[in-house]
């Protein structure tokens, strides 16, 4: 399972999520090093906006295709 964490880059509220890669020291798909975690709870309540970091989302998208991939792989052989 994949974990998300926001972030506030702008400083005003907006958070940008990120997927968490599973390995490695708190780093995510995109290559960014993860916020923490208390920065999605501090800014939540007077969030502006909320969007989605679009590298992560390529690459978490291509990891489950890969794994939707080589399950169905499986199944046939």
């Amino acid at each position: 399972m994949y974990e998300m964490r926001a972030d506030s880059p702008d400083g005003r509220g907006e958070l940008l999520w990120h997927v968490l890669a599973k390995e490695g020291p708190a780093g995510t798909l995109c290559g960014r090093h993860a916020p923490p975690s208390a920065t999605a709870r501090s800014t939540a309540g007077e969030a502006a906006a909320e969007r989605y970091c679009t590298p992560c989302m390529e690459a978490f998208r291509t990891a489950v295709q890969g794994h939707t991939d080589r399950s169905v792989s499986a199944d046939i052989t």
